[in-house]
Order: C-alpha cells, then sequence, then structure tokens
C-alpha cells in the first residue's frame, strides 16, 4: 500500500510540475508580446515566413467549431424539416454572440459578421412573418375590422409570445443561447429567444426559395392557428360578424397591403445588399415605404393587386420590384453612393 501511495504522490507531483511548466511558458509568451509586439514570434517559431499561422488558425478553429457546433441534425427535427439543406443559415440562426457570457465564444468568435448575419436573418424573418399573419387574418377572418387585425397581429409578433414558439420547439436546449439562461435577465432572454425564432422562420422562408406558401403554411399550421384561435375565444367582440362597410373594407386592405410591402422591401434589400447590416436595411425599407415614392394610397392598391393576383407573394413581388422597387433603389444607390448614414 505504501508503495502504491507513493507512485500516486509521485504522479500527481509529476501533473503538477508540467501544469506549472505550462502556465510558466504562457506568462513568458505573454510577457513577449508585451515587450517585443509582433516580433515575439521570432522567439517561438523557427520559420516565421511559414504556414504556421494558417495551420494554428485551422486548429484553433476546429476547436472552436467543436465548442460551439449547432445540432442541426436535431434542429431539423425539431422545427419538421428533415430534409432541410441551407443547413449554414439554422447555425446562424441559432448562434448569437452577443447573448451569452461562455468565454470560449468570446475568445474565438473574430467575425462581428456572425452578428450581423443573425439580425439580418431576423429582421427577414420578422417581415415575412407580419406579412403571414395579416394575410392569414384578413382571410381567415372577413368580418375582423383593421383595428382588430392590428390588436391581434401586435399579440402574435410580441417577442414574449414569439418566445413561447421557440421554447416549444426546444431551442433553448438547441441553440447556444442556452448557455446562458441563467445569467441573462429574464425579459431580456426572452427577447433573444424571440429573436432566435425570427430567425429561424428566415431560415425556413428561404429554405423554401423565398416561397411564401410553403413558409407561411408551416407557420400558421404550427404556431398562428391555434394562437389567433384563443386570442379570439377570449375576446366575445371579435367574433360577432358586424356588417363591414365599404370604408372599413379599404382600410382593411391598406393593412394588408401594408405588411405585404413591409416584406416585399426587406426580402429584396435582404438580397440586393448582403454586406448591409440590419439597421441599414430598415433604414432603405423607411425611405422605400414613405409617401415621396408611392402614388397616393398606394398601400390599399398594392392590397387590391396582391388580392388580384390571387394572394400570391412572389407575383406580387416581382410586379411591386419591377415597377417600383428596383428602379427606385438603383436611384438611391446612384445619389447617396451606396453609404446610409
Amino acid at each position: 500500500m505504501n508503495t502504491m501511495t507513493a507512485k500516486g504522490t509521485s504522479a500527481v507531483q509529476e501533473n503538477l510540475v508540467k501544469v506549472f511548466e505550462k502556465l510558466a511558458a504562457a506568462r513568458k509568451m505573454q510577457d513577449g508580446w508585451m515587450n517585443h509586439g509582433l516580433d515575439f514570434v521570432d522567439l517561438y517559431v523557427e520559420d516565421v515566413g511559414g504556414d504556421w499561422l494558417e495551420k494554428w488558425g485551422k486548429q484553433a478553429n476546429l476547436e472552436f467549431d467543436t465548442i460551439r457546433s449547432v445540432d442541426v441534425e436535431a434542429v431539423k427535427v425539431a422545427i419538421g424539416f428533415p430534409n432541410f439543406q441551407k443547413i449554414k443559415l439554422l447555425e446562424i440562426a441559432l448562434t448569437h454572440r452577443c447573448d451569452t457570457n461562455d468565454s470560449r465564444l468570446a475568445s474565438f468568435d473574430s467575425s462581428v459578421g456572425q452578428d450581423v448575419k443573425y439580425k439580418r436573418l431576423a429582421l427577414l424573418g420578422s417581415a415575412i412573418f407580419g406579412a403571414v399573419v395579416t394575410d392569414y387574418l384578413y382571410r381567415k377572418y372577413p368580418h375582423l375590422d383593421r383595428d382588430c387585425i392590428s390588436l391581434l397581429k401586435s399579440r402574435l409578433v410580441d417577442k414574449k409570445k414569439l418566445s413561447e414558439f421557440a421554447i416549444s420547439l426546444k431551442f433553448k436546449q438547441l441553440s447556444l443561447h442556452g448557455a446562458s439562461a441563467k445569467e441573462t435577465d429574464k425579459n431580456e432572454y426572452k427577447r433573444f429567444m424571440g429573436e432566435t425564432f425570427e430567425a429561424v422562420f428566415g431560415a425556413i422562408y428561404l429554405e423554401c426559395d423565398r416561397d411564401f406558401v410553403p413558409a407561411g403554411e408551416w407557420l400558421i399550421q404550427r404556431f398562428i392557428e391555434q394562437a389567433v384561435s384563443q386570442n379570439i375565444s377570449q375576446k366575445s367582440y371579435l367574433i360577432e360578424p358586424p356588417q363591414i362597410s365599404p370604408e372599413s373594407a379599404v382600410k382593411r386592405r391598406g393593412s394588408l397591403g401594408a405588411d405585404i410591402l413591409d416584406a416585399i422591401a426587406i426580402d429584396y434589400l435582404y438580397h440586393r445588399f448582403p454586406s448591409h447590416n440590419a439597421s441599414q436595411l430598415t433604414h432603405w425599407k423607411n425611405i422605400l415605404v414613405s409617401q415621396d415614392i408611392f402614388p397616393k394610397d398606394f398601400q390599399v392598391k398594392l392590397g387590391s393587386q396582391y388580392l388580384e393576383l390571387g394572394s400570391n407573394f412572389s407575383r406580387t413581388r416581382d410586379w411591386l420590384v419591377d415597377n417600383f422597387i428596383k428602379t427606385t433603389v438603383e436611384e438611391l444607390v446612384e445619389a447617396r453612393g451606396n453609404q446610409l448614414k
């Protein structure tokens, strides 16, 4: 027993020596960096002009990928898209570096581009989500006036409600947000989860090749139909079929047209400016939907056009882009030098 104890003690001591040696080497390297700047590499690398940095970078990226990888296959199952092809979009939607306190992510994530892509995807998802909700309410409940449609929509697009959708899909466990749930303020965390749901829906919309119908059907069948039904059952005045006046009918089409316009504008700008962040895209969108560009009561006319085209989002988008948005954006780019302020 004494012999075994002595061997065990010796092994521990040897391991401690190795640890202290590594710590000493790390401190020495840090001192070299502080005293010599980039020239400190000469002290540690024989072939400074070689490909040591590239090899080290690949190894670091490999280690980071292992740390932060999203279980894409599990996500596919959760959202009901087993054959989802654009998996990079899912990884972007479920990885947001700004809402985690994990020091490993902070140290390895040197690309601000990830956050930009995430926010862009969430913006796209939010715009399409809003259009799907308004389109569904308009068609499903023809007796609802514009104010009722706006009220129901506001409840569904609320980040707290969206966070419930995200949690029901187990995004808390599947995304990197889950690592910081306990450290993050509860309301702030719900906002992150709601934004994550928007980003994932944006990815689904793009996976569907920007086809409004299958993406909308996924959203309606999984969430919107039940959520709307619950809200309407709680408000008896919403289910009473009042007489819709011609003026109310016009306002309803205007509400529909407004959300279709927002969705088409964001969709076009998302693809037209792949490097612009979400704030820039929103700024462009606000310019596009201003009264100075489109004719009077254009939102009502766009709602009517959308209905005349059989509520076909893709055809309406092509018509709107070809006749208004594309030319206007090109003129703005030429006038402003493609820079937003």
